[in-house]
């Protein structure tokens, strides 16, 4: 169940991530710290960030962006400049590219996890159609 987080969380993860997520992310994220959206045909849950106001946020949110990335990097190869907020429950992420100068474009992307490939998903965070 998805539900508000406070931008300080969000802040939290960009500095153990060392990026700043696009605005628009950011904006949805702040409503609503987690749910899901539709890329093409597929459905993928969004992670939330970590939130340790209570004791039900932090169940709630310990599958956080940070755990998950960290996660990914560690046990599944996930390239270093890939940032996951997402998956399908089969194996795909969504995931946000960390350019060459640090920075995370709008741009969103899934990760195939079969081909390895990076497929576009969405110019911007906002295009894809939320599932709360």
């Amino acid at each position: 169940m998805a539900f508000p987080v406070d931008e300080k969380y969000i802040a939290n993860a960009e500095a153990e991530l060392g990026v700043k997520f696009p605005a628009s992310f950011r904006e949805k994220m702040m409503k609503s710290n987690g749910g899901g959206v539709e890329v093409s045909t597929d459905y993928f849950e969004l992670h939330p960030f970590y939130d340790t106001s209570d004791k039900k946020r932090i169940k709630r949110t310990c599958n956080s962006i940070v755990h998950e990335t960290n996660n990914a990097r560690a046990h599944y190869r996930l390239p270093e400049n890939l940032i996951v907020i997402g998956n399908n429950g089969g194996g795909d992420v969504l995931v946000y590219k960390i350019e060459s100068n640090g920075s995370i474009g709008n741009t969103v992307y899934w990760l195939d996890h079969e081909t390895e490939e990076l497929v576009f998903a969405a110019n911007d965070f906002g295009n894809l159609v939320a599932n709360v």
